[in-house]
């Protein structure tokens, strides 16, 4: 179901992807700005909390956006010189005796120059930036200029030397004078569209967007007027009497050349878009909400790196194997690839939809017919007024002059410039959308500036369109030219400033505006594109304008020649007019063009499909008439917020489609006939959409097979109110036919939305297959005429009937029901709202829950109608803690982002107040209420089977953010029967349990402290945190937390966060912090493992984790402190792979009990010893009592036992995940070690102490991912608290989600709760409340009674991510358990400490710093004497024939081949050659490694992209740099070839006869560069051949056989081991059995000439040998890879690196997969059994 907003329409659905829309004209812009005002479009959490960190930043951006708008203006105040073109036009007549044609001819060229490529500079502005533009402008006119002034100078001298020069010079003269205004013109349209640009990019999405464009337009006006002043007055003539002359247009020009020349460079320096990644990323979320981006490669899931989400995500399509991923350059670069991308994609997709919106075709070509004339009056200004007086007339002191009147245009135009600007950011409203006409598209609106939002219009009496302006100044400047045109003027030159201040204010303005409206409808993305467009449309009419023109004038100046006072010039080339008849008929044209201008834009504004009719498609008009003829008129604001609702449907159906297609294979597919491309969304999107739809479905099939004792006869009737494009009818009549025969399925909704949906069933067959009686459009319509149907009604059939209809006018819709079902006494009805009615206003809303308890009666509906039999089910938010919950507070700012804000939550925010809503109007005999959550865990809906296999569908491991979506949301099941029905019905709601109540445990105020964390730093979260003390001081006073791994803003870190304290000034704590070190080697980069401090000086233990959900890691390491730093060790790996597990350490003993935990399938159900000489072991559960098996459990040990404290232990284990709910479970654990080979553990379970009630206060304690701290004491044994987490069946509250707990054999209580800072204390600024999930805690010293908390956060299901952004310290204060007295008020401490995030450690992943050592040049065959495995030397043959190599290939071994040919390059190529032959500059990508060991997996090197001379030097100097060679022309989809990526060396380099079979079937040709590094180790599924050039390299190999040792993950063809440094520490050691003890190792060194065989599926690895050129380790190779099997066994499809697997192994893959989902239904242990029975026949196959 979709849903209904105000007017009854598809409302979000409380997500963002739920605001998506179609097409529509783009004029259509009364939907105001989602997004606000300006400082909106900063990130949606910035107000949660302080911007203490990011001050410094905001400041840089107000000062880089300063710095723009300056250089903006200076550019736009110089930008206008051609329109000066007035102040020297006549002296080119007058001088170069220009004919008026000719001159004319000129300023066309200038205007045609200015305006016709501003499409093709706008493109570049908007792709490349203003920079480049304003640098193109410096150049233009500096030469343009230069050259008019020179052509002049040229032109001036021919014409004194005489007529002669003139006709010899004229022609060529002239064109190249037309080629220099040419050049002006262009520089003009380049530094005016940079500067404005970039206005409107960095201010054009605030509330003064139209003067932030105004000012710079308005300067570019102005620039006309001080340069045509500055010219008069300063490079003007001198006359002999000493007075000023006209302008001396040779100084003039070589001035302008210089200036602008200086201006444009600057603006290459000062013209910057700031933040233009923000806007595009909410250009992208809009355009993804459209519905527009589904299906897009750039945007589908496989590009994100989702890291958390239950798909394990690639950052690259490559990364398979060998090379995989080298064309991902490094985390920046891939983020600036990607932003580049986007970029890109949402610039084309704009201007594709621009130029096919049929409005903006109207609206430009009103844009022609309004600006021509104005351009054409300023260009003729000074030959107009020429016109005015006889030539013969000479007069003292002109009454006029054309500098005059360029200044009072130029005036006129600035004055109302930024009068409109002012005005209409005051007056017109701002829009709801950056992108009108794509978020519009749901419903009409009334103009492009109509007001957007009730608060955009709040407070504001008068408010008028933009569109109203432009009219009315087009209106003015047709006025002006009428004036001319009358002869008003004529002979009365001091009359002319009317005409110039009406033109210049009527031309101002229609200049001003269209860029700020196409801002408004457009959006400011691709501002410079879609303004360039139409700016092209003005030289057009300039150009028409001036020819017609030119040709009246010549006319009447030939006719008034002969007579007195007529111009004249005896040559008849110079011809002069005189009088009204020069200029009349012109302008009285123009004029009327200005009014056919107006009707145009009209046209575009109110016209058909228009901006008032908005997206009509056929028959919506009809419908919309119809259905709200008795409709209360809607104020523009409420029309747009109405858009913006009814605009949430389509994003909401692609979200539906993803779950449809995913969870429901084996069903009929009806959403995707409304979806045009699939989308798969995340997870967790898709887990909660599924339940949302489950859960309705549900109620829906119990009404349609509820057949009661009074239902007899009745129609069942459905009405989904605010239906959208859902499906619901189709699928109840596909899942449940037997039960719909006397069923009737009615949609309501907006009407403009229910005839998109008609039209769309109306066109599909499969759709019209399931109905019958369906009635043709024609057949309705004519209906409707004869009053025989409601005019509501748009579509019938005998099942399905579709309404269209404002749910305000209820009863309307109450007739058209009527119309359609007949008696509604004999109908029993259920009423669908899911996520709908509760954007409606409140009191609208519940109207409407109190007329449908009304519905059946036989009497119309009014108010207080008896009731009768009904249900409705009702799905929407709720604020179960209040607005002031992280949750909370990120979706309600989401939604006030979409200007979608939900009305109804604030009014009932929780499950008690939605079902007193309902039976309050009504509903009275039974209210059921769930959340969404509690009706997750409800076998009403699902029962844990359901459950179970939903995980079949897709992993899953976003718990905790789907229990706080789901814990917003609400589902209300309200009936209205009587009899013994209503007993059952109200016994029935009364089996929900409500919220448990903590109300018998004190609240504890305790003292909270926040420290934030600048910018992003400290944003991770299920990663594990750890205390290590300072090296320098005392660690109780200077504590060092490191927080380890996790997941980060886009993906898994492999790092770890350092945070240090300074205690009163004393900086040394952050000292140590910054100073702090790791070595070499750790775990691989991982999530939701666990660290454990295991005390004593045995170091911290790290245990399991995972990738993807389906990838849990069973390795563990042990940290050791030393020093300022520290080093991972490999230990023992647990027994299983495991993530989410719970471990404790036991004392200082240096042993951990382990407990839970999720494996590859199931939940851990053993418990496991930890001991570091003896690694894990299972204990033996003593007793009946056990646990169930799960995983995100709470576990902690409190005490150690007196008698042997080092042999028996004691603690708490509670609550974790089992069966997707948390487990109702609390047990008391009792630890026996005395045996440490049979360790064995007891469970009993406490009974809650006091006046604690059991069920709640179980409910209350048992979570999931909650953090457990140990705080026993003497005084207080078996202390402990409990931090944040998951709660079964509901939100835990504020007051809640601290506490302070004791637990003994016996009984359990709950001492305290614990609330400090956030609404219990008060702070200025207010501290941020933290969102206690994924975070990371831990005990400070000195005595504990501090707790750290770092990381931390949350996805907001599609509403956004809440990071905690700081470290919350929180003072626990003394054990609260051991005197039962709660303290009042917070306890007065000392200013504690304050914490700072120092700096992030990048992890090295490998075998450990303890086992690692250099690799060396061992060339030893055999192992002497260790544990290690032998090394097999590969032989070295020699090859004669082409049949030698056959047989080596028959063989399938490696072999090294000696004595072969491979050309020059082994004599002649060095990293100097290679850099000549190549070329310094040539760019490539290259591996950038931390260490020598490269590791494909935990990625510990970056791609870098170098020149190659730059590469070359690098390495000869000993850098860890490695190239292996991409495809020159296409790296992504060519594999690489040494001919054509570097032909230079080609003729270098041949494949010698033997290898004649390698040719033959030759698929790429690689050259490899190598510094001092390891290639990691992989496998490559083609046969190649390893030529070795220079240097020499070492190379060991495995067989095939050994791959099951080589920790290869599944589908991965690269592995972490570092095979050199492991083979060196077992030779070392002859106690250490090493990873590859069970391997064949082969080595092979090469020498230059040297010729490797590699066997396609040899597990290898390489690294260089010293000895290189420049005295270091390089070694230059070209592999050769080549098909040695038959081509139909490799899998189809692209594979650049020739290492994609087999198609056998892909479709094995999936085979396995499918037989492992058809046991999870049998017991654990059976599966197991049997899958490994299976696993034993496979390898027995493979032998």
């Amino acid at each position: 179901m979709s849903h209904t907003g105000p007017l009854g329409s598809a409302g979000g659905g409380g997500t963002s992807d739920d605001t998506a829309t179609a097409s529509t004209p783009l004029l259509h812009s009364d939907t105001a700005s989602t997004l606000g005002p300006a400082s909106s479009s900063s990130s949606s959490l910035r107000s949660l909390s302080p911007l203490r960190g990011g001050d410094k930043r905001l400041r840089a951006v107000a000062a880089a956006r300063s710095l723009s708008f300056a250089s903006a203006v200076l550019s736009s105040l110089c930008a206008g010189s051609v329109t000066v073109f007035s102040l020297y036009g006549h002296i080119f007549q007058e001088r170069l005796h220009y004919t008026q044609f000719q001159v004319n001819g000129v300023a066309c060229a200038a205007s045609i120059a200015m305006y016709i490529p501003v499409p093709l500079l706008g493109y570049l502005c908007d792709r490349v930036g203003p920079a480049p533009l304003s640098l193109l402008a410096a150049v233009f006119f500096g030469v343009g200029y230069g050259l008019a002034a020179a052509l002049y100078r040229r032109a001036v001298g021919d014409a004194q030397g005489g007529g002669a020069l003139v006709q010899q010079h004229g022609s060529w003269t002239f064109a190249a004078m037309i080629v220099a205004f040419v050049f002006i013109g262009v520089g003009t349209c380049s530094m005016y569209l940079s500067a404005v640009a970039t206005c409107a990019k960095n201010f054009g999405k605030g509330r003064h967007r139209g003067l932030a464009l105004a000012v710079p337009i308005a300067a570019f006006g102005l620039s006309g007027m001080w340069l045509s002043q500055l010219g008069s007055r300063v490079f003007c003539e001198r006359l002999p009497d000493g007075t000023k002359g006209d302008v001396d247009v040779f100084r003039f020009f070589l001035f302008l050349a210089v200036l602008l020349f200086v201006v444009g460079l600057s603006g290459t320096v000062g013209l910057k878009i700031v933040d233009e990644r923000d806007f595009i990323d909410e250009a992208v979320e809009e355009l993804e909400r459209s519905g527009i981006l589904d299906g897009s490669a750039l945007f589908s899931p496989s590009r994100s790196e989702r890291g958390y989400g239950a798909i394990e995500q690639s950052a690259n399509p490559f990364d398979e194997g060998d090379d995989a991923g080298i064309l991902g350059p490094s985390n920046d670069d891939l983020d600036e690839d990607e932003a580049r991308l986007k970029k890109q994609w949402v610039l084309n997709a704009e201007t594709r939809r621009f130029l096919t919106d049929h409005t903006m075709w109207c609206f430009a070509l009103g844009f022609f017919f309004m600006i021509g004339p104005g351009e054409a009056f300023i260009n003729n200004l000074g030959t107009v007024i020429k016109t005015l007086y006889p030539p013969t007339l000479h007069y003292e002191g002109k009454p006029t002059s054309a500098a005059t009147h360029v200044s009072i245009v130029g005036i006129t135009s600035t004055v109302v410039r930024l009068l409109t600007g002012t005005l209409t950011d005051l007056l017109a409203p701002s829009p709801q959308a950056r992108h009108i006409q794509i978020t519009s598209v749901a419903a009409p609106s009334s103009s492009p500036s109509s007001p957007s939002s009730s608060s955009s219009t709040r407070g504001r009496h008068l408010s008028v369109s933009r569109i109203s302006f432009l009219l009315f100044f087009a209106g003015v400047l047709s006025l002006g030219l009428a004036s001319l045109a009358s002869g008003l003027i004529q002979n009365h030159g001091e009359r002319f400033w009317i005409v110039s201040g009406l033109v210049g204010a009527g031309y101002g303005a229609v200049f001003s505006l269209t860029p700020i409206i196409i801002t408004v409808i457009w959006g400011v993305e691709n501002f410079a594109t879609n303004w360039g467009i139409v700016a092209m449309f003005p030289a057009l009419g300039a150009t028409t304008w001036g020819v017609i023109y030119s040709a009246v004038y010549q006319a009447a100046a030939k006719r008034s020649a002969g007579s007195p006072g007529g111009g004249g010039g005896g040559d008849g080339q110079d011809i002069f007019c005189y009088g009204a008849a020069c200029y009349a008929p012109t302008f009285w044209a123009m004029a009327a063009s200005i009014w056919v201008a107006c009707g145009l834009v009209l046209w575009a504004w109110k016209g058909k499909n228009g901006m008032r009719s908005g997206p009509v498609l056929d028959g919506v008009a009809a419908v919309r008439a119809a259905g709200s003829g008795n409709s209360k008129k809607r104020s523009p604001a409420h029309k747009a917020q109405d858009d913006q609702v009814m605009s949430t449907n389509s994003s909401s159906i692609v979200s539906k489609r993803s779950v449809e297609k995913l969870y429901y294979p084996r069903e009929p597919h009806f959403f995707r006939f409304f979806v045009h491309k699939f989308m798969r969304r995340s997870p967790l999107i898709n887990r909660g959409y599924h339940l949302r739809l489950h859960v309705v479905d549900v109620l829906v099939r119990r009404f349609l097979q509820d057949v009661g004792p009074d239902s007899s006869g009745k129609t069942k009737v459905v009405v989904n109110l605010g239906c959208g494009s859902d499906v619901l009818p189709w699928q109840c009549l596909s899942r449940y036919p037997e039960h719909c025969g006397r069923a009737r399925f009615v949609d309501v909704d907006f009407p403009e939305l229910i005839e998109r949906k008609r039209q769309t069933v109306a066109a599909t067959p499969e759709l019209l297959a399931g109905l019958t009686g369906v009635r043709a459009r024609q057949q309705q319509q004519q209906q409707q005429q004869q009053q025989q149907r409601h005019p509501s009604v748009v579509f019938e059939s005998d099942r399905y009937v579709q309404i269209g209809c404002d749910l305000r006018e209820l009863a309307t819709l109450q007739q058209a029901l009527a119309a359609v079902l007949g008696d509604l006494a004999g109908c029993e009805f259920l009423f669908v709202a899911e996520v709908s009615i509760t954007y409606m206003e409140t009191a609208g809303a519940d109207e409407v829950i109190r007329w449908a308890s009304t519905l059946g009666d036989a009497s119309p509906y009014q108010d207080g109608n008896d009731t009768s039999e009904a249900e409705f089910v009702l799905l929407e938010q709720i604020l179960p803690d209040g607005d002031g919950h992280p949750f909370a507070a990120t979706m309600l700012q989401h939604f006030d982002k979409l200007n979608t804000p939900p009305k109804s939550v604030r009014a009932y925010p929780s499950v008690v107040d939605q079902q007193h809503r309902f039976s309050s109007r009504g509903w009275s005999t039974a209210v059921r209420v769930w959340t969404l959550w509690q009706a997750w865990a409800d076998d009403t809906f699902l029962s844990p089977a359901d459950r179970a296999a939903l995980d079949q569908v897709e992993p899953f491991d976003e718990w905790e953010e789907f229990a706080l979506f789901a814990s917003h949301y609400c589902l209300v099941h309200a009936k209205v029967v009587s009899g013994g029905a209503a007993a059952a019905a109200a016994a029935e709601a009364a089996t929900i349990p409500p919220p448990p109540s903590s109300a018998a445990v004190p609240v504890q105020p305790v003292a909270l402290q926040f420290d934030a964390c600048a910018g992003q730093r400290g944003q991770r979260r299920f990663g594990a945190a750890m205390l290590l003390s300072s090296p320098d001081i005392s660690s109780s006073s200077s504590p060092v937390v490191l927080n380890v791994m996790g997941l980060g803003t886009k993906s898994r870190l492999q790092s770890c966060d350092v945070f240090g304290q300074a205690d009163h000034g004393d900086n040394s704590g952050a000292r140590a912090a910054r100073e702090f070190t790791l070595g070499e080697g750790g775990p691989a980069t991982r999530m939701c493992h666990s660290l454990t401090d295991l005390g004593g000086g045995h170091g911290v233990l790290l245990a399991g984790g995972r990738a993807a959900p389906s990838s849990p890691f069973k390795d563990c390491w042990v940290f050791q402190q030393s020093g300022s730093g520290g080093a991972w060790k490999r230990t023992h790996d647990l027994p299983t792979p495991l993530h989410r597990h719970s471990v404790t350490a036991l004392g200082a003993t240096g042993m951990a009990l382990l407990a839970g935990g999720r494996g590859e399938a199931d939940a851990l159900a053993d418990c496991l010893l930890y001991r570091p000489q003896t690694g894990w072991v299972v204990c033996e559960i003593l007793g009946h009592d056990r646990p169930a098996a799960v995983y995100g459990a709470m576990l902690c040990a409190l005490a150690a036992g007196e008698t042997n404290p080092s042999a028996r232990f004691s603690g708490v284990y509670a609550g974790g995940l089992r069966d997707g709910v948390v487990a109702d479970q609390i047990f008391y654990w009792e630890l026996d070690v005395s045996d440490p080979e049979k360790p064995t553990i007891r469970y009993t379970i406490p009974r809650p102490a006091g006046a604690l009630d059991k069920g709640p206060s179980r409910r209350l304690l048992a979570r999931f991912g909650a953090a457990c701290l140990p705080r026993a004491s003497a005084s207080s044994p078996g202390e402990f608290v409990v931090l944040g987490g998951v709660a079964s069946a509901h939100l835990l509250a504020h007051q809640d989600e601290i506490l302070v707990c004791r637990v003994t054999a016996d009984e359990y209580e709950i001492c305290s709760r614990l609330v400090g800072g956030h609404g219990m204390m008060t702070t200025t600024p207010p501290l941020p409340r933290p969102l206690l999930t994924g975070t990371s805690a831990v005990l400070a010293p000195p005595d504990g009674r501090r707790a750290v908390v770092v990381g931390g956060g949350a996805t907001c299901f599609s509403m956004g991510t809440f990071w905690n952004k700081g470290v919350y310290i929180i003072d626990l204060g003394a054990p609260l358990c051991s005197s039962g007295v709660v303290v009042d008020g917070v306890p007065e401490e000392d200013t504690p400490p304050r914490w700072a995030h120092e700096k992030t450690l990048d992890m090295i992943p490998g075998s450990g710093g303890e086992l690692r050592a250099a690799a060396q040049d061992a060339a030893s065959s055999t192992a002497s004497g260790g544990p290690g495995p032998a090394v097999t030397a590969i032989a070295r043959v020699t090859l004669e024939t082409p049949d030698d190599f056959a047989r080596v290939l028959r063989d399938g071994r490696p072999v090294v081949l000696t004595g072969l040919d491979l050309g020059a390059c082994v004599s002649t190529w060095s990293l100097d050659y290679l850099a000549d032959k190549i070329g310094h500059d040539r760019k490539v990508v290259v591996h950038e490694a931390a260490t020598q060991a490269m590791d494909f997996a935990g990625k510990n090197f970056r791609y870098a992209t170098a020149g190659f001379g730059e590469f070359a030097r690098r390495v000869a100097h000993g850098e860890r740099l490695y190239l292996r060679a991409l495809s020159h022309d296409r790296p992504a989809e060519k594999p690489a070839a040494l001919a054509d990526d570097f032909p230079a060396l080609a003729p270098d380099f041949a494949l010698p006869p033997q290898l004649s079979a390698v040719a033959d079937s030759l698929f790429s040709s690689v050259l490899r560069v190598s510094g001092p590094v390891n290639m990691w180790l992989h496998y490559d599924v083609m046969a190649n051949v390893y030529c070795q050039i220079a240097g020499s390299k070492r190379l060991m190999l495995f067989p095939p056989g050994d791959v099951e040792h080589l920790s290869f993950a599944p589908g991965a063809s690269s592995s972490s081991i570092d095979v050199f440094a492991s083979l060196q520490s077992s030779s070392d050691s002859s106690t250490t059995t090493t990873t590859l003890s069970q391997t064949h190792p082969h080595e092979a060194v090469l020498s230059p000439g040297d010729v490797l065989y590699l066997p396609p599926l040899w597990p290898h690895t390489a690294t260089t040998v010293g000895g290189g050129s420049g005295g270091g380790e390089t070694s230059i190779a070209v592999n050769v890879f080549f098909r040695d099997l038959d081509g139909g066994v490799y899998a189809p499809g692209r594979d650049v690196y020739g290492n994609r697997d087999l198609a056998a192994y892909e479709k094995g893959r999936q085979d396995i997969a499918r037989v492992a989902a058809s046991f999870q239904r049998l017991p654990p242990a059976a599966r197991q059994f049997y899958l490994l029975r299976l696993a034993d026949e496979l390898r027995r196959k493979a032998q």
